[in-house]
């Protein structure tokens, strides 16, 4: 439990320094750059909305600020589609690549062979649940979808826990984009960041570890 509120705290701290960072240091302002994004989204924006949810496997793109986005550009109904279909598809290719290329690559695309034991176990231990509860985790999200790749696991099984998984996720963030945009303000966005991965991390710890 200790661990789980320590990364409940990391998640907040994060968020709030990389704000600070940005506009009060590099003197960006977040605000207008995000308005100014979601006014000229188009179909450019709806495709690297996918785009970027799509290749998360390979960089360290935070998913969640993607999705608000989206739902921010495009509304709820919209940014949910969108965000949903980068994501699952960004989660099906990193099981796709790990169960056509093997161990080898699946540890160049986590770069961590001690956290893709410890997600093996997890998920030996509670098959799809696992991936279901997972796809709301920054980071282990993708270790699960690679590791699941290298287990016994159907193809069938995975996309339906993914798609249980973060059906839920994109409506929650695409909400909290459209509600930033609705009100002027980052406030909604940050605190659904944060709560809806400190949720999870609790939820994961506790059931799962």
């Amino acid at each position: 439990m200790k661990r789980s509120v320590a990364l409940v705290a990391a998640v907040a701290a994060v968020v709030v320094l990389s704000k600070v960072l940005l506009e009060n240091v590099l003197g960006i302002d977040l605000g207008t750059w995000a308005r100014s994004w979601v006014e000229h989204a188009g179909a450019f924006g709806a495709l690297t909305v996918v785009t970027l949810l799509a290749v998360d496997v390979f960089l360290p793109i935070p998913s969640s600020l993607v999705m608000v986005l989206s739902g921010a550009a495009f509304g709820v109904w919209w940014g949910s589609l969108l965000a949903f279909a980068g994501s699952v598809g960004g989660e099906w290719l990193g099981f796709e690549l790990a169960r056509r290329y093997g161990s080898g690559l699946a540890a160049r695309i986590v770069g961590d062979a001690e956290e893709i034991q410890r997600i093996d176990r997890t998920l030996v231990r509670h098959g799809a649940a696992a991936v279901v509860v997972t796809r709301a985790l920054p980071v282990v999200m993708e270790t699960m979808s690679v590791v699941a790749g290298l287990s016994t696991m159907s193809r069938a099984s995975f996309l339906a826990a993914s798609t249980i998984g973060t059906a839920p996720i994109v409506v929650i963030y695409a909400y909290a984009g459209a509600m930033s945009r609705d009100t002027g303000s980052l406030v909604p966005a940050i605190v659904m960041l944060i709560a809806v991965a400190g949720c999870a991390w609790v939820w994961y710890r506790a059931r799962f570890s």
